[in-house]
């Protein structure tokens, strides 16, 4: 009686009218929203802070610029103004997307629990949905209601199911069982004979299904989730560029003992300290040779040495770039042995990083307790949910359950930032 799962394609059965009519007022009220925001973004543009600093555009840009990589005004601009775009719609589509599956898997449950002869279980997964214009839900729960007796409503479920799909053969089949338990022979050899002509149409799964988004439903969620996304999606080019500046500067750090070596070799060559510089700006590797050039071309261009080289400790902010640059001003000021001076520098970058490994070493362990322990809320919840997934939807199904799943989000967060100020050694 339940629902095979082998289901052959057919043209869909439902009115286009009332979907263009969705989707051309879906298409106006985003032409308008981003059309505005569109201009907003431009507009900003030429503001500035009481500060004199760069607006976000702006900063975008020189950070690039910074990272030797060129991008315009108009690429961040339509940059900022897609990626809000897609972190609006994500977040407007998404709770229906959700509601979507989550309403699959339901009907996945009850056509098990049907298999089964589980029918109160059925009922209870398909009672949210009983309203639903789908021709599957109506028969799993004629399914069920006849498992139960329940001839009446069965009835019910079954007509309104063949009225939904009037070529839905598994639906008439059950129909014409009903007639013949209730005593209706006439109509449950009309429900057969139906039954096998609509065995002649094969059916398609999404119309057999027919679940469908309704963008009217949770607007104040999806208004929400839409903002929200949006914000993140506006914040997400710093996010990316912070981590591209962590790992151009931590590479930086890693060949700089290495070019203080080339300093100290080309000075004990009988360069200058500017060739020498020039040396390590051809030969060495990026991004080691290209903060070495800008600072070569800065020269060049008026600026003193001491400002170019302040400047690149500014752009590769880290202990050892600003050990470098003093140690060179105080150089270039006081004079000495410079072949001696960047070898000692470079020794003592090397020994830190050999000490810093070794403390790494030491607390790996401690490290990966910590995510171990972070990790283990995660697991756990999604053991509770292939358990007993009825109980534990309602914590991504409802409000409340979203706050619960915020609050330990945040705890989660804090708590993993704790233990890893705990086991973090500085030098």
């Amino acid at each position: 009686m339940s629902e095979s799962r082998q289901l052959a394609a057919t043209p869909l059965t439902e009115s286009w009218k009332p979907m263009i009519q969705k989707i051309i007022l879906l298409m106006t009220f985003f032409s308008v929203i981003w059309g505005g925001l569109y201009l907003w973004l431009r507009g900003r543009a030429m503001v500035q802070t009481p500060m004199g600093m760069s607006n976000y555009r702006q900063w975008i840009q020189s950070s690039m610029a910074d990272m030797f990589y060129k991008v315009s005004d108009r690429e961040i601009l339509y940059l900022l103004t897609g990626l809000i775009m897609l972190g609006a719609l994500t977040g407007f589509f998404l709770p229906g997307k959700i509601t979507q599956y989550d309403q699959f898997k339901a009907i996945e449950r009850a056509i098990q629990h049907n298999r089964l002869d589980q029918y109160n279980e059925a009922v209870l997964a398909l009672d949210e949905m009983k309203n639903l214009s789908s021709p599957i839900v109506q028969n799993e729960l004629g399914v069920a209601y006849l498992g139960l007796g329940n001839f009446e409503n069965a009835e019910k479920a079954f007509l309104r199911a063949t009225k939904l799909m009037p070529h839905y053969s598994k639906a008439y089949q059950n129909l014409a069982v009903v007639y013949t338990i209730t005593g209706k022979t006439a109509k449950a050899g009309f429900a057969e004979t139906r039954a096998m002509e609509a065995d002649k149409f094969p059916i398609s799964r999404k119309s057999l299904y027919n679940i469908k988004d309704n963008i009217t439903d949770q607007i104040g969620r999806r208004l929400f989730l839409a903002g929200l996304l949006a914000l993140g999606a506006w914040q997400l080019p710093r996010l990316i560029i912070r981590f591209l500046q962590f790992r151009r500067q931590k590479k930086f750090g890693e060949q700089l003992a290495d070019g203080l070596v080339m300093i100290a070799n080309g000075l004990r060559a009988g360069f200058s300290l500017l060739q020498a510089f020039e040396m390590v700006a051809k030969e060495a590797k990026p991004p080691l040779s290209e903060e070495f050039d800008l600072v070569l071309r800065e020269h060049r261009l008026g600026a003193s040495l001491g400002d170019a080289l302040k400047r690149m400790a500014d752009r590769m902010p880290g202990n050892d770039t600003r050990l470098m640059v003093n140690a060179t001003l105080i150089l270039l000021e006081s004079g000495g042995n410079l072949p001696e001076r960047f070898d000692t520098l470079a020794k003592t970058m090397q020994e830190r990083k050999r000490i810093q490994l070794k403390i790494k070493t030491m607390t790996a362990e401690g490290e990966t307790q910590a995510y171990m322990l972070a990790l283990l809320p995660l697991v756990l919840a999604l053991l509770l949910n292939s358990m007993n997934n009825e109980v534990f939807r309602l914590m991504y199904t409802t409000v409340l359950g979203w706050m619960i799943i915020g609050l330990i989000v945040l705890m989660e967060v804090v708590g993993l930032i704790w233990m890893l100020k705990i086991v973090k050694v500085k030098i």
